[in-house]
């Protein structure tokens, strides 16, 4: 059913019918973005695209707003965690207003009981969810935003997996405390940056309390520094971690390029950006990444729009500041040259 071209001064059973019509090819497009917005999350396209997260891209891309972002990211992991409900939702035989009441309490095991609950009108169907979170003393609000999947990875770049077991409760807060953050905004979606982002700020807050350093000083610099070895025979470079020396990806290691302190056997410590330079892009970027749609404010890395070996310079008009996820993609699209996509223009602030 297709929605009916508007006509004004029409009978009252016709505007009716029209209307109704209207209503329920809203409801079939509303099913169709989210499963292909499900779609750009779960293979990750939106990398493909020229954006290092879901949200960036929706908001780019799509002109959404953050609050339906935060709603369409919510249901598309939810529906992906309830393979018979999204079946439903593909077929048709569910809609869209019932699927996201249904997520709201539908777990693996009990998906096939809400679906034949769904079966009956909408209201009953709210009755019944309203009355489950009630004896269950759910909080609506709370929602798992973090994605399940593993990340895709570089070719050669081999992944560190670390594993985290949580007792229920703790997983009750840390998914009430991710849902929030999503709400304030500007926090990463990937679940590695998120730990990283969450560590930084612990961090930052520890130093602060320990008048370590100042809070003018900690904008300037990254919150931690990692040694990497550079191959001078092959140009390959590793990280040391606790499992094991591991190869970086060649756009991992371009990334490393565009802002690092080089350090020789015998010789002085050099960086590839004079450190007064840097404060000045990092300034004028008032200390936020660049990128369309992120403006995150800590992991911030100094990146060369013409890459040095294709002479580009330190100047600043040739420099702006982006997040680490950010300048990863950069580089990984890019290859190190310069990159011929709209999404990734850099716009500075005056």
């Amino acid at each position: 059913m297709s929605a009916i071209s508007y006509i004004p001064d029409q009978p009252a059973a016709k505007v009716h019918a029209s209307l109704r019509s209207s209503l329920t090819a809203l409801e079939n497009a509303h099913q169709c973005s989210v499963l292909w917005f499900g779609e750009v999350m779960r293979r990750k396209l939106f990398r493909d695209l020229g954006h290092s997260s879901i949200n960036q891209y929706a908001i780019q891309e799509l002109g959404f707003c953050k609050s339906k972002t935060d709603d369409f990211i919510r249901l598309s992991r939810q529906l992906d965690n309830l393979p018979a409900v999204r079946e439903a939702v593909a077929s048709g035989e569910l809609g869209y207003t019932k699927a996201r009441e249904l997520v709201s309490v539908a777990t693996p095991e009990t998906q096939d009981t809400w679906l034949k609950a769904a079966k009956g009108t909408r209201k009953e169907l709210i009755h019944e969810v309203k009355k489950a979170k009630r004896a269950a003393k759910v909080d609506p609000g709370q929602g798992e935003l973090l994605p399940s999947s593993p990340s895709v990875v570089a070719p050669r770049e081999l992944p560190v997996c670390f594993r985290l077991n949580l007792t229920p409760e703790q997983e009750a807060r840390r998914s009430a405390m991710v849902e929030r953050l999503h709400r304030l905004g500007g926090v990463p979606n990937d679940r590695a940056e998120l730990m990283l982002e969450a560590l930084a700020a612990l961090l930052e807050t520890k130093e602060l309390q320990g008048q370590k350093c100042p809070r003018g000083h900690l904008a300037n610099r990254p919150p931690v520094q990692i040694h990497v070895h550079e191959n001078a025979a092959t140009g390959r470079m590793t990280v040391q971690t606790e499992a094991g020396e591991r190869e970086l990806s060649k756009a991992e290691s371009e990334r490393m390029r565009c802002d690092a302190a080089v350090c020789e056997q015998g010789g002085r410590n050099m960086t590839t950006i004079p450190p007064r330079v840097r404060r000045e892009v990092l300034a004028r970027d008032k200390h936020q990444c660049q990128a369309p749609g992120c403006g995150r404010t800590r992991f911030l890395e100094v990146h060369h729009i013409v890459s040095r070996q294709q002479g580009g310079s330190n100047k600043t008009e040739n420099l702006m500041t982006l997040c680490a996820s950010c300048h990863r993609l950069w580089h990984e699209r890019g290859s190190g040259s310069v990159v011929q996509d709209q999404s990734m223009t850099p716009v500075f602030g005056k």
